[in-house]
């Protein structure tokens, strides 16, 4: 009897106890919750960016918790925050601000990944790369893609005494959409390199830029200048009526801009006319005043500028080497110039002489071709005339003018050059 009465309080007793170990893990504390962080690294390409507008949510793998986290990544892209330790499912969100290898201000959208991450102790960091899953695009595109150069005059005219006469050059800029595109921003450069002299220049940066010796950029916020579809604008040396002085040239006081500069040379000086506005002088190599190659030796890019001049100036800077060989001797020679995004060239006309021609100065997906004036160096005949764009159809009565990426089938050469052509 004894003996059943031992067994049975032996049973109690083992019940009790169960029932206190039961009762004692209802009433365990959670986990403690951690100090943690995320350290996000850069997609590849990207050396900096500022990461904004985040959004990052933690799932607990083992009990299906969602924990979001509403704090920012700091300048080190790293993302602190406070959950309890566990095994978490991690998707990141945002927005990535950077630049380019061209030096364009970018906004990505960008995401980063986690199926499995054990936050376990303080102070711990988990480390995730950004990916990108959406690039905004530029919104300034669609107010500057379509125009294109429509004619160069550089070669000077003739006047009646048959002497030569070189302050009427100009350029006219053409709307070859069916939509409104804005000047603002636009800007003509004149190539650094011959397209009649070839060398094997280093860095050969072609690829990827043009190399430039003048750029001048039309001024404006954004939406100054608004060019109708088949507008034009005229942009010439000096706005001067210069039939006064060259009965054979054209009165061009109602250019809508000119080039002007400020020469440290005082037996050179340029001329002004107030009415008229100046384009922005973004560089020039030239100390006294720029004029566009009269023999056409060298190209020229209508381009968009994503930096302002301080930037260009500071950033843009290209310095590079070559060697010629000449019939005295050779020599080592370097340069400076600057440099131009391919990305940023709108339209490219590469201009040459035929008799001498060597090499285009731009990459061929911006001109596989050139145009010309001149047939051979010092052509005299060259005078008077100008390149100018085909026209390819005409869409209710406007002319739709010829962009193939190639000046050889896309320009008339030498014709009689006129600033007022109507297309």
């Amino acid at each position: 009897m004894m003996q059943k009465n031992t067994t049975m309080l032996l049973l109690i007793l083992a019940l009790l106890l169960g029932l206190v170990s039961c009762s004692d893990d209802k009433k365990k504390e959670p986990d403690a919750s951690l100090a943690v962080a995320l350290q996000f690294t850069l997609p590849e390409g990207v050396s900096q960016a500022e990461l904004s507008d985040w959004s990052v949510t933690l799932t607990d793998v083992n009990t299906g918790t969602v924990h979001a986290v509403t704090t920012q990544p700091d300048s080190a892209l790293k993302l602190s925050f406070i959950v309890p330790a566990g095994f978490y499912r991690i998707e990141a969100k945002g927005k990535m601000t950077y630049r380019n290898a061209d030096l364009l201000t970018k906004v990505a959208e960008v995401q980063a990944h986690s199926d499995g991450v054990e936050l376990k102790t303080q102070g711990q960091v988990a480390t995730l790369p950004l990916f990108v899953s959406h690039v905004a695009p530029d919104p300034a595109h669609v107010a500057y893609d379509g125009f294109v150069i429509a004619e160069i005059f550089a070669a000077g005219s003739e006047t009646p005494q048959g002497t030569s006469f070189y302050a009427d050059k100009y350029f006219v800029l053409y709307n070859n959409t069916d939509h409104v595109l804005y000047a603002d921003s636009l800007a003509i450069a004149e190539s650094d390199f011959l397209t009649v002299q070839k060398s094997n220049y280093s860095p050969d940066i072609m690829s990827t830029d043009v190399a430039v010796g003048a750029l001048y950029m039309i001024p404006g916020t954004g939406r100054d200048h608004p060019v109708l579809p088949g507008g034009k604008l005229l942009i010439v040396d000096n706005a001067l009526d210069h039939t006064k002085a060259n009965p054979n040239s054209w009165d061009e006081t109602k250019a809508n801009f000119e080039w002007f500069d400020e020469s440290t040379n005082p037996q050179f000086s340029d001329v002004n006319n107030p009415a008229v506005a100046d384009l922005d002088r973004i560089f020039s190599k030239t100390r006294t005043m720029w004029s566009p190659h009269t023999q056409g030796f060298k190209s020229y890019a209508l381009v968009r500028m994503h930096a302002g001049k301080d930037d260009y100036l500071s950033n843009y800077i290209y310095h590079y080497s070559y060697h010629i060989v000449g019939a005295t001797g050779e020599a080592d020679m370097t340069g400076t110039a600057y440099r131009v995004p391919n990305s940023w060239v709108v339209d490219a006309v590469n201009v040459s002489v035929p008799a001498m021609f060597k090499w285009l100065v731009t990459a061929p997906n911006l001109d596989k071709g050139y145009t010309y004036w001149a047939e051979f160096g010092w052509d005299a005949s060259r005078l008077g005339k100008s390149v100018r764009r085909k026209v390819a159809s005409r869409e209710k009565g406007r002319a739709v003018l010829m962009d193939t990426n190639n000046s050889t089938l896309d320009f008339e050469p030498r014709v009689v050059a006129n600033p007022f052509h109507q297309f």
